[in-house]
């Protein structure tokens, strides 16, 4: 699906302050595209640096979350969390975003095992200028409540 308004409140079930997307650009079976823009009221901003560019790492799990959003839409269901497994090759090309930069994050799905995925992510800045790259790995169960009580058993 291409230009079109979603409600991130359907998509991801990040809520403010920790929601770090502003709109879906596009959101699709395999790809996700966002934009947001670096504000002081980002609750890691660092006041006369920016937004550290670790950050990115959560934009981009984010992105991946609306993918898994918009399928669970369509089947008349609210979003799900699921878990960061791990972060392969998180590159970055600074050390903070500044402040009032336009951030697009990309996700791509690169593979799938049922509950298991892989997804090449990066930051630009929509005009080619490449900010962060990383290769994600989630866990998604069907019922992360349930994942989440059997483990404390």
């Amino acid at each position: 699906m291409n230009d079109f308004e979603l409600a991130l409140n359907d998509l991801v079930p990040h809520r403010a302050p920790m929601r770090f997307l502003d709109r879906m650009i596009s959101v699709g079976e395999t790809e996700a595209i966002a934009e947001t823009v670096v504000r002081a009221d980002n609750p890691l901003f660092v006041a006369g640096r920016g937004l550290p560019a670790y950050a990115g790492l959560e934009m981009m799990a984010q992105a991946i979350a609306a993918i898994d959003g918009m399928k669970r839409k369509a089947n008349g269901l609210p979003p799900k969390i699921g878990f960061l497994l791990g972060c392969r090759r998180y590159s970055v090309s600074c050390e903070v975003f500044e402040e009032g930069l336009c951030l697009r994050i990309t996700a791509n799905m690169v593979f799938t095992n049922g509950e298991m995925f892989n997804f090449d992510c990066r930051i630009d800045d929509g005009e080619g200028r490449q900010f962060a790259s990383a290769s994600m790995n989630v866990y998604a169960p069907a019922d992360p409540t349930a994942f989440l009580k059997a483990g404390t058993a």
